[in-house]
C-alpha cells in the first residue's frame, strides 16, 4: 500500500506532502495506482519547485527528500504571500488526485489529510 500524507497550513496552503510504500506487488512501473501517486507528487514538487522563478515578489522554496526507493517527501521552507495561491491549489490538486485514487483503488492508496498547527498544539486530521 503507497500511504500519502498532505499537510496545510491554517489557511488551506499546502505545507508539506509524502509517499511511502509500493502499492500493489507488480514490479516496479507495473502498478497504475503507485505510478499514478508518483506522477501527481512529481508535477506538484516540479511546479512549486519553479513557481518562484515566474514571479519576482515569490520566496517560494522547496525542500524535497527521496531517501530510497518508494519514498518522495517534500516540504514547503520558505513562502511569502505571492505565493499563497499557488499553494492553495496545489493542496487542492494533490489532496483531489490522490483522494481519487484512493476511491478507484482503496486496498493500494490511502490518503492522510491534516492541517498544521502551533507548537502547543496537536495536528488535526482533515476528515474530524
Amino acid at each position: 500500500m503507497t500511504t500519502v500524507r498532505v499537510t496545510l497550513e491554517a489557511d488551506g496552503s499546502l505545507k508539506a506532502a509524502e509517499a511511502g510504500g509500493h502499492a500493489g506487488t507488480e514490479l516496479r512501473g507495473g502498478n497504475i495506482a503507485c505510478a499514478a501517486v508518483t506522477v501527481l507528487l512529481r508535477t506538484t514538487l516540479g511546479v512549486l519547485a519553479s513557481a518562484g522563478d515566474a514571479d519576482p515578489d515569490s520566496a517560494l522554496f522547496v525542500d524535497a527528500t527521496t531517501p530510497g526507493r518508494g519514498f518522495l517527501a517534500f516540504r514547503i521552507t520558505g513562502r511569502s504571500g505571492a505565493d499563497k495561491p499557488v499553494l492553495r491549489y496545489a493542496a487542492r490538486f494533490l489532496l483531489e488526485g490522490i483522494a481519487s485514487l484512493e476511491r478507484e483503488f482503496p486496498a493500494e492508496v490511502k490518503l492522510l489529510a491534516e492541517t498544521a498547527c502551533g507548537p502547543n498544539e496537536q495536528r488535526k486530521d482533515l476528515e474530524e
